[in-house]
């Protein structure tokens, strides 16, 4: 009763762990705490964020998982987010209310509460950020009967099981007279007891503040009869743990086999397969250790596939970022033009710009040379002279023995966009140098250096840490200052799936002075049939 009793005890407290568990992943999810902490405002895309990215945060906690949780919600105190989703709702609904209020008033960041009239268990947690501002409150709500679902087929020999809240009040019974017994009980506390001719054993879950219990009934005394069986039976036990030791020597001979064979197919990679030379329990343990294996191979090869497919999609995707955000600036540089002067030189614009959409809507390859990357920048900064005139000026440089070097394409441009865009900022004059070149290592380092507006301190620190680091979402360049977060992102996160975290773009910077952009490009030795030779493809 005790071992069937621990094993129901760490069954309920496992489920409450799983609850408080996908509580807290959405109580402390960062993107939740800025959501709910800023002002909402539609125009500004609020609310595609609070559906794309926030209402996701509860319902997937919600559609899987293994408690059956019956719902989660998020009261919180920003009044200008909108209700919604069916998880999201202000918390005037539950001001006023007892156990809320109570919670609200104490210093405790999470609490289980029970709500008998809606038959449930509720697990509270604080929202608070890192500042420490009060945000709201997350509920999540598991019906009782769903705890308890598993009581029902734990009898053992006759047993029953009860569940007790505080106060003695019955939640739970598998037997119908049980109630009546429970109370004539002069106390609950003890883990095992004897009353009224029953034997009590149970445990105490402090969470919820409930006890879990077993009963049955004692056998009376029987006197000499009980002791005649009792040693009768004690004999019957050593003789069968004297037969039983030597069944046992000899099948644990065989298991050892089994076993070294299964350290040699670990240690070999999984490939070696254990023979089979039994029909009992140990050569259908060695059938299943064999059917693993190859399940174990299945899993590798297709998770090889998996990751292979979705780093290819995220390169895609990258890569099409840029198309978009490209076109969209040059078009407003065309409309500044027309605006202030005549149209001279929108011939040779329009030249200039056919030039760089055709080479930027080429996917056929992701590699191109260093000297079309830089051809692709003069024909930008030509199509910048429109504004700048000849206030703006570019001086570039390569090595000869790299100059044909294959690299990934556009990462050039929009650095130099960058350059332009944010060190003209308050000044009349830009000057941009590009040095392509060896360095002591082997490999290709493209500098990008102006002498523009520079960039604060504090903000290039956090660059540099954003562009080792690596996201996902590249949109938290938006609170660095950095325009639409595209560029630099997109080039960092493309570098980074390309080459490696080494390759990740480092910036240094004094502000007022200059910026210098530096891109590593790592080298990998191929042979390729060009008479012979061997050469570098980067």
């Amino acid at each position: 009763m005790k071992q069937t009793l621990s094993i129901l005890k760490n069954g309920m407290e496992g489920k409450l762990s799983l609850v408080e568990s996908i509580s807290q992943s959405i109580t402390y999810n960062a993107r939740l705490h800025n959501f709910l902490s800023e002002p909402f405002e539609n125009q500004n895309g609020s609310m595609d964020e609070y559906f794309q990215f926030i209402n996701p945060i509860v319902f997937y906690s919600l559609q899987y998982n293994q408690v059956d949780i019956r719902s989660i919600k998020v009261y919180m105190n920003n009044y200008s987010i909108p209700e919604g989703f069916g998880s999201f709702y202000h918390d005037t609904i539950v001001q006023g209310r007892k156990w809320y209020d109570s919670f609200i008033k104490s210093d405790k960041r999470s609490i289980w509460i029970s709500l008998p009239e809606e038959g449930s268990y509720d697990y509270l947690q604080k929202l608070v950020s890192l500042e420490g501002e009060f945000l709201g409150v997350t509920r999540v709500t598991i019906l009782k009967q769903n705890l308890l679902t598993t009581l029902d087929e734990s009898s053992v020999d006759g047993s029953g099981v009860y569940v007790m809240e505080a106060g003695q009040h019955l939640i739970y019974s598998s037997e119908e007279d049980f109630h009546s017994s429970v109370t004539e009980m002069d106390s609950l506390i003890d883990k095992q007891f004897e009353q009224n001719g029953k034997l009590y054993v149970q445990e105490h879950i402090n969470r919820l503040a409930i006890t879990v219990g077993m009963t049955k009934s004692l056998p009376r005394s029987l006197h000499s009869y009980q002791l005649l069986t009792t040693a009768a039976f004690i004999t019957a036990i050593i003789l069968s743990i004297f037969l039983f030791y030597q069944l046992l020597k000899k099948t644990f001979v065989k298991i050892k086999g089994s076993i070294r064979a299964m350290d040699y197919s670990i240690r070999t990679g999984f490939i070696e397969k254990i023979p089979v030379e039994r029909n009992d329990e140990i050569g259908v343990i060695s059938e299943k250790f064999n059917t693993l294996l190859d399940q174990i191979n299945t899993l590798v090869n297709d998770m090889i596939k998996r990751e292979t497919v979705h780093k290819d999609a995220q390169l895609r995707a990258l890569q099409a970022q840029i198309n978009p955000h490209f076109i969209y600036n040059t078009i407003n540089l065309f409309s500044a033009k027309t605006e202030l002067a005549g149209l001279y030189d929108v011939s040779d614009a329009f030249a200039d710009f056919g030039q760089m959409l055709r080479y930027n809507m080429n996917d056929q390859s992701e590699y191109v040379t260093i000297q079309e990357e830089i051809n692709h920048v003069i024909n930008y900064i030509q199509l910048q002279k429109l504004k700048y005139t000849e206030n703006l000026k570019l001086d570039w440089t390569c090595s000869p023995q790299l100059i044909n070097r294959q690299i990934i394409r556009f990462i050039l441009q929009p650095v130099v966009e960058n350059s332009i865009i944010h060190g003209m900022a308050g000044r009349k004059e830009l000057a941009i140098s590009l040095d392509v070149k060896w360095n002591d290592l082997g490999e290709i380092v493209i500098i990008i250096t102006d002498n523009g507006a520079g960039v604060p301190a504090e903000r290039l620190l956090e660059l540099n840490r954003f562009f080792q680091r690596g996201q996902d979402d590249i949109h938290p360049l938006l609170h660095l200052g950095m325009g639409t977060g595209i560029a630099l992102g997109n080039i960092n996160e493309r570098l980074r799936l390309f080459y490696g975290n080494q390759s990740a773009i480092r910036m240094e910077s004094v502000e007022g002075s200059y910026t210098r952009t530096e891109i590593t490009v790592p080298c990998q030795k191929e042979e390729e049939d060009f008479s012979d030779a061997k050469s570098l493809n980067c």
